[in-house]
């Protein structure tokens, strides 16, 4: 799936609270260079081997905004292309780094019909399990014409 013609698209009255939506995905190094060049974001801790290796981490560190940039996808996996951002809080907790396995899992835990605001709760963990961010997600619905 990479057109939004290939998503359904749902209104907030399609979502319930508890649904949920998981993605599992590797980190190459081939993306996190690609994501560093897209967006600018050159920092040798993210680029430089030679220099990584120098830091507390031994070794490249993933953007966090990668990351994060993994859990829109997931919404969009969830409610399809009928939504879009007005606000995200992302908490950093931990480092991921290149070849690590990512789960990404997005939950609607609140509506809010007024205004056709969905509230998500956001998670990423590693394949050891351990947190490395959470956060809150609010995605508003957009009437889509035919």
């Amino acid at each position: 799936m990479t057109q939004a013609q290939d998503y359904a698209i749902r209104g907030l009255d399609d979502l319930d609270v508890g649904q949920e939506y998981r993605l599992r995905r590797e980190v190459p190094e081939a993306d996190v260079d690609a994501f560093g060049h897209l967006s600018g974001d050159l920092n040798p801790l993210h680029m430089d081997t030679a220099f990584a290796r120098r830091t507390p981490f031994g070794q490249r560190v993933v953007h966090g905004l990668f990351t994060g940039a993994l859990v829109s996808t997931a919404h969009t996996l969830l409610t399809g292309p009928g939504f879009v951002y007005v606000g995200q809080e992302l908490k950093f907790m931990g480092p991921v780094f290149i070849g690590d396995t990512l789960e990404v899992s997005v939950r609607v835990v609140e509506k809010k019909p007024g205004k056709q605001i969905l509230v998500l709760e956001t998670e990423v963990r590693k394949q050891d399990g351990s947190q490395v961010l959470g956060g809150r997600s609010a995605l508003k619905a957009m009437a889509i014409r035919p």
